[in-house]
């Protein structure tokens, strides 16, 4: 709504809102067809981190009050979303649901996450750029022998953009950033799963061993990739998003693989809605990538890279805007689809 005044528009903004709408019709947005009742269970809804985040700003909105994220990861079903939102004692979670007038949001909220911030220090960049150049992409070169398409693409948008592309093996990242020009190269985050270093992030649930090794693989991807983690199934994508506009924000690029997993057959699965809210949201141009070949290279589950020829194909800028965040990534899927 402040975003809204700002620009100067001041129409009275009726579509999507949910004031006055009840619990269900609420959870209904999110259900993909299904019918909701008192017992539909979370995991019947099949919501990631990014759909949580946009239910629990919807029920902010119907129910004004503040929803804390890792009590909302916890609930049930929609009965105890009820309890919750009730302040019922006997809710699993009832006192993560108050009035904003009695509890507003904090950055040390039960949700916070620390994230590798110094990665965009100076000595941080100088230490990535020289450590790309130096070995880490010409031995991706060795093992991908790359033909690069649409770099004059690029033109028509001015850092900062989302590149949104396919996501085939582990080594997609490094590929797509052998195939950007240097000047783009240089100031871009790589989005990972969180969920991918979990050794790291619950050291409690794992072995030492898993955990220094994680953890070491954890600070070189940031230090050499610039990697940002991103949930999807855990709480936390709330601070994940802030720290993503706050790269945007300080002129990085964000390359995201929309999918959510890599595909083991090279075909390019759904793209989550989460990347419809990023665009939206973060009001920075989507650059299309399609890889094809990676999987090749080097396959899920392989230990070893093989050489192989990949091709990296770069499309025209996309810029987006709206709520309807599942037709915007749909429109971004399209596009890479037809690169």
């Amino acid at each position: 709504e402040l975003k809204r005044w700002v620009d100067g528009d001041d129409r009275p903004q009726s579509d999507g809102s949910t004031a006055g709408k009840g619990l269900e019709d609420v959870v209904a947005r999110f259900a993909h067809g299904r019918t909701i009742t008192g017992a539909t269970t979370f995991d019947e809804l099949g919501l990631g981190s990014l759909e949580r985040i946009e239910l629990a700003l919807a029920l902010e909105r119907a129910f004004d009050c503040t929803i804390d994220e890792a009590a909302l990861a916890q609930l049930g079903d929609v009965d105890d979303l009820r309890a919750l939102l009730a302040g019922d004692p006997r809710g699993p979670a009832s006192t993560a649901a108050t009035r904003t007038s009695s509890r507003p949001w904090t950055p040390g909220s039960a949700t916070a996450i620390a994230f590798p911030t110094w990665s965009q220090h100076a000595a941080a960049r100088a230490v990535r750029r020289l450590a790309q150049a130096a070995f880490l992409l010409p031995l991706t070169r060795i093992f991908a022998w790359i033909r690069v398409e649409g770099l004059a693409r690029l033109d028509r948008a001015h850092d900062p953009v989302l590149y949104a592309a396919n996501h085939q093996s582990v080594m997609d990242g490094p590929v797509i950033l052998a195939a950007l020009p240097p000047e783009r190269r240089r100031r871009v985050a790589t989005v990972a799963a969180r969920e991918w270093f979990s050794p790291h992030f619950h050291p409690e649930r794992h072995t030492r061993l898993q955990r220094t090794a994680t953890s070491l693989a954890y600070y070189l991807g940031v230090l050499c990739f610039n990697v940002a983690p991103l949930p999807q199934r855990e709480a936390g994508a709330r601070e994940a998003l802030r720290h993503l506009g706050s790269l945007l924000g300080q002129g990085s690029s964000v390359l995201i693989f929309p999918e959510g997993r890599r595909r083991e057959t090279g075909r390019i699965d759904t793209f989550q809605p989460g990347i419809g809210m990023l665009a939206s949201r973060m009001r920075a141009p989507v650059v299309p990538v399609r890889i094809d070949g990676v999987d090749r290279v080097l396959p899920v589950g392989a230990r070893w890279a093989r050489p192989g020829r990949v091709r990296v194909a770069f499309g025209d800028p996309i810029r987006v805007a709206g709520d309807d965040f599942a037709a915007i990534a749909q429109q971004i899927e399209d596009a890479v689809r037809a690169l």
